[in-house]
C-alpha cells in the first residue's frame, strides 16, 4: 500500500508539459529560401544584336506571409545564345549576366500576386561576327540591369509558377569596344521551396 501511495503521488506531481516548436520548422513569417528556373525569350532592341534564348537559375528568399505586400531578394545566373544573319554578317551571340534582385509582390488574392522588381549585376559575353572567311570576336562584358512585372501564381505551399516581361540593358566599357544594347525578355519560370 505503501508503494502505491507513492508512485500515486510521484505521478500526479509531475505536470505535463508540451513541447515547443521544433527547432528549423519555418512559419509563414519567416524568410522561405527558394529555388528557381526561368525559361528566357529576348529580344533584341537594336539590328545587330540577335534575339536569344536562354534559362536562369535564382536562388532567392522570399516573405512568405499571409500580406498584401511580399518582398523577395534573389540572387540570378542565366544564360543566352543567339545568332542572326542580316546583308552577309552572320552574328553569334553568348551571355551569361550573374545579377542580385529584388521584387515586390502584390498580392491580388493569398494565391496569386502581381510582382515589380529590378536586378543589377555583370554579363560575361562574347559576339562573333563572319563576313565570307573573316572572323572578329569582341567581348560584351559589363554592367547590366534590368527592370520588369509580371504574373506569380502559388500553386502549393512549396511550389509557384510567374509569368514576367523585364527590359535589360548591358553597357560595355571595354578598350576596343563602348557600346550598349538592349533586350526586351520574356520569362517563363518555377519555383520550388524547401
Amino acid at each position: 500500500m505503501t508503494v502505491l501511495a507513492c508512485l500515486a503521488g510521484a505521478a500526479n506531481a509531475a505536470p505535463y508539459v508540451l513541447p515547443e516548436n521544433q527547432p528549423g520548422a519555418l512559419t509563414a513569417y519567416d524568410w522561405t529560401p527558394v529555388y528557381g528556373i526561368d525559361a528566357l525569350y529576348a529580344i533584341g532592341d537594336e539590328d545587330t544584336v540577335p534575339d536569344m534564348w536562354g534559362a536562369r537559375a535564382s536562388f532567392s528568399l522570399y516573405s512568405q506571409q499571409r500580406a498584401s505586400v511580399r518582398h523577395q531578394f534573389s540572387l540570378n545566373v542565366a544564360y543566352e545564345m543567339g545568332d542572326k544573319k542580316d546583308h552577309g554578317i552572320k552574328t553569334d551571340m553568348h551571355l551569361m549576366p550573374i545579377t542580385l534582385g529584388y521584387n515586390v509582390h502584390l498580392a491580388v488574392t493569398d494565391e496569386v500576386a502581381f510582382y515589380l522588381g529590378g536586378k543589377a549585376g555583370y554579363t560575361i559575353g562574347e559576339a562573333e561576327y563572319k563576313v565570307a572567311q573573316y572572323k572578329h570576336t569582341i567581348d560584351t562584358d559589363g554592367f547590366n540591369f534590368t527592370v520588369g512585372a509580371g504574373l506569380h501564381i502559388q500553386c502549393s505551399d512549396a511550389v509557384y509558377v510567374r509569368l514576367g516581361y523585364e527590359f535589360g540593358r548591358t553597357y560595355v566599357d571595354k578598350d576596343d569596344v563602348k557600346d550598349n544594347f538592349g533586350q526586351h525578355i520574356i520569362s517563363l519560370g518555377v519555383g520550388c521551396q524547401f
